[in-house]
């Protein structure tokens, strides 16, 4: 993660620590004594002991588990706090043959009030979108449907992003942000709303003339198309994420307009052979300031292919023209 483009999100990095099992014993004083987890694959669990357990537990008989977070977004008015991220992460279990992975990957949604000067965890969801790889490894796991789609014995899901989304729980944000730090939150937040079909709050994403060439729909012109197209192309993939990484942040001297380049993170190829940060494509989007100095998309442009960070430095950073 480029740590740069992020704050401290000290209770989503407690958690990730928790859940893979690398926490210390007593490190649970980042959840309120009554809080609450609400899982897609675990079901609901109430208070800190319990929620505690049920995390350090969950990979009990695995090894070498490891969560990444991506598309971390945090915003506090004078009564709430949350903070939500994606989530993919892998484990294996040592001497089980030769196919002995397995992959997974989500998104977290916690929540506090805000009377604390350090927010304590009241209320916990975490989804599971998909797995991949040896999916026995996750014993007692209620698995996501994916493919196979929604059946009636599927339990309801733990994020329902029209009521658990951090955009609509604090609609304005009273956290002090920059620019180029709200530049960003507006694609985690087109992002978001995509991957969960909340087509209101994707809405509020595009300006009136924006444009772009969207894979593999092509090039799409206006508000409504956009948002038409991209409904219609949403729909049968609801396991869909896009795990993304802020790589560059280009304000243009007017401030009113900006580029931002977001690296498209594949879970299952982060890294190359030297070690290297590596992305699956990448996107060069177009935001523009209004009146009322909000952010909203008026160009996205999705580019196929590897890089690594040491190729950011090449990429066009210019608003198109006669777009």
């Amino acid at each position: 993660m480029n740590s740069s483009f992020h704050s401290s999100v000290q209770s989503l990095i407690s958690f990730c620590e928790t859940w893979s099992g690398n926490a210390y014993s007593d490190n649970s004083q980042w959840l309120d004594p009554s809080v609450r987890l609400f899982s897609s694959h675990r079901g609901t669990v109430s208070g800190r002991e319990n929620v505690t357990a049920l995390l350090q537990n969950d990979f009990a008989d695995l090894d070498n588990v490891s969560v990444t977070l991506t598309n971390t977004v945090e915003r506090r008015n004078d009564k709430d706090y949350v903070a939500s991220a994606y989530l993919h992460g892998h484990a294996s279990r040592t001497g089980s043959g030769r196919h002995n992975q397995v992959r997974f990957g989500g998104t977290v949604v916690m929540r506090a009030g805000t009377d604390e000067a350090q927010p304590l965890i009241h209320t916990l969801h975490l989804q599971i979108n998909w797995t991949s790889g040896a999916r026995q490894l996750l014993s007692g796991w209620q698995l996501p449907a994916e493919e196979s789609g929604w059946h009636q014995r599927f339990p309801p899901v733990a994020i329902i992003s029209e009521l658990d989304a951090p955009w609509h729980i604090v609609p304005e944000n009273h956290r002090a942000t920059s620019d180029e730090q709200d530049v960003i939150d507006t694609w985690y937040r087109y992002a978001w709303a995509l991957d969960q079909a909340d087509f209101t709050l994707f809405s509020t994403c595009f300006s009136e003339n924006a444009a772009g060439n969207f894979t593999p729909l092509g090039y799409i012109s206006g508000r409504r198309n956009i948002i038409a197209a991209m409904k219609a192309f949403r729909l049968p993939w609801p396991w869909m994420q896009h795990y993304g990484e802020p790589l560059k942040v280009c304000i243009q001297p007017d401030r009113h307009s900006a580029i931002l380049i977001v690296g498209r993170i594949i879970a299952e190829r982060t890294h190359d052979s030297g070690g290297r940060e590596i992305y699956g494509a990448h996107y060069r989007v177009g935001m523009e300031k209004d009146s009322h100095n909000r952010w909203s998309i008026c160009w996205s442009e999705y580019n196929p292919g590897w890089l690594s960070t040491d190729d950011v430095s090449g990429i066009d950073t210019t608003l198109p023209r006669n777009r």
